[in-house]
C-alpha cells in the first residue's frame, strides 16, 4: 500500500521547507518523523501493532538515516527558497521511492542480506 509512503513524503517535503529558516535538530525531529510513519503505516494498512523483527527495525532505521540526511541537507544548504523547494522535493520523492523499495519483496530479501 503506497498511500502512507506518499502521506509521509508529503510530510517530510513540508518539513523541509517549514525547517529552512531555523535550526531544526535533525536526530530528534527525523526520530519523531519515522514513529509518525510506523503508525501512520499501521494505521492505513489496518496491520495492528507493527512486529519489529530485525529486518523491519533495518528498515525502519533506513528511513530514519534517510531523513536525518535530508534534513542536514536543508540546516547545511538553506540559501533561497529555490534551494529549499528542490531540497523539499528531492527528499520527499527520494523517501516515497526508498520506502516503496525497501518494504517490497526485493527490498526486503536485500536487508535481509544484512540482517542475517
Amino acid at each position: 500500500m503506497n498511500g502512507s509512503f506518499l502521506l509521509m513524503a508529503f510530510v517530510i517535503g513540508f518539513w523541509c521547507i517549514w525547517s529552512s529558516n531555523r535550526e531544526p535538530n535533525s536526530l530528534l525531529e527525523g526520530l519523531t518523523l519515522t514513529i509518525i510513519a510506523i503508525i501512520a503505516k499501521a494505521t492505513m494498512e489496518w496491520s495492528g501493532m507493527p512486529n519489529f523483527t530485525p529486518q523491519l527495525l533495518t528498515t525502519w532505521g533506513v528511513l530514519y538515516v534517510f531523513t536525518v540526511a535530508v534534513l542536514e541537507i536543508i540546516t547545511r544548504y538553506s540559501v533561497s527558497m529555490g534551494v529549499n523547494l528542490a531540497i523539499a522535493v528531492g527528499g520527499a520523492v527520494g523517501w516515497f521511492f526508498l520506502a516503496q523499495y525497501l518494504f517490497s519483496k526485493p527490498g526486503m530479501d536485500f536487508i535481509a542480506g544484512f540482517v542475517g
